[in-house]
């Protein structure tokens, strides 16, 4: 919905370094994303001694430093307004890595908030995209079959958490990844830009 504006290795290794502080040994984690390390910190948090829900309330805090960095140079994709007025007669919601605060302040340039009957944001969710925890709420929330349902991203984290939950996927190209990246995974749709997204569900029988 948004260009991709979040300084991801700075973020990242702030969240490493703080864990580090902690006592937790950094080749702990496989992965250094930014929502791996945020999931595994979620997962193992009293496991490794602390107290439930410290160590994600501490990366919170530097993820909404990021997230409020981004969202000060965040223009939402052109169409995105027309897109979501079409799409006012079926159930659309929000699902994001971003908290709340980041939200609110892109909210608050882009007056979208009403367009979505439900927003899941990092702070909505015990393990963030690519896990599929968020999607599977949306989902109880709208009261649909998973084969009525698709989730619209631009981001291998994206495509993953759709997977996870069990439903359909639309790319949107010129996000996070590129495009070879994101093709390889076969995703079930895919667009070169958010307008496209009307027709193209119709072509599946979404809408």
């Amino acid at each position: 919905m948004v260009d991709f504006h979040w300084k991801l290795e700075e973020a990242e290794e702030e969240a490493l370094t703080l864990l580090v502080k902690k006592g937790i040994p950094r080749e702990i984690f496989d992965s250094t994303s930014y929502d791996d390390i945020y999931n595994l910190a979620q997962e193992k948090n009293t496991e490794w001694g602390f107290p439930d829900g410290y160590l994600t309330s501490l990366l919170d805090d530097i993820y909404d430093k990021y997230d409020l960095d981004a969202a000060s140079r965040w223009k939402t994709w052109d169409g995105v307004e027309h897109v979501l007025n079409q799409l006012q007669e079926h159930k659309t919601a929000l699902i994001s890595n971003i908290g709340r605060k980041g939200l609110l302040k892109f909210f608050a340039k882009n007056d979208l908030q009403d367009k979505f009957g439900k927003i899941v944001s990092r702070n909505d969710m015990q393990l963030l995209k690519p896990h599929g925890e968020g999607l599977l709420r949306i989902i109880e929330w709208a009261r649909v079959e998973k084969e009525n349902a698709i989730h619209i991203g631009d981001s291998l984290s994206d495509l993953f958490a759709a997977r996870n939950a069990g439903i359909k996927i639309c790319i949107v190209l010129g996000g996070q990844h590129a495009p070879e990246v994101l093709l390889k995974e076969n995703p079930d749709l895919v667009l070169n830009k958010i307008e496209e997204l009307p027709s193209a569900l119709k072509s599946i029988n979404l809408i």
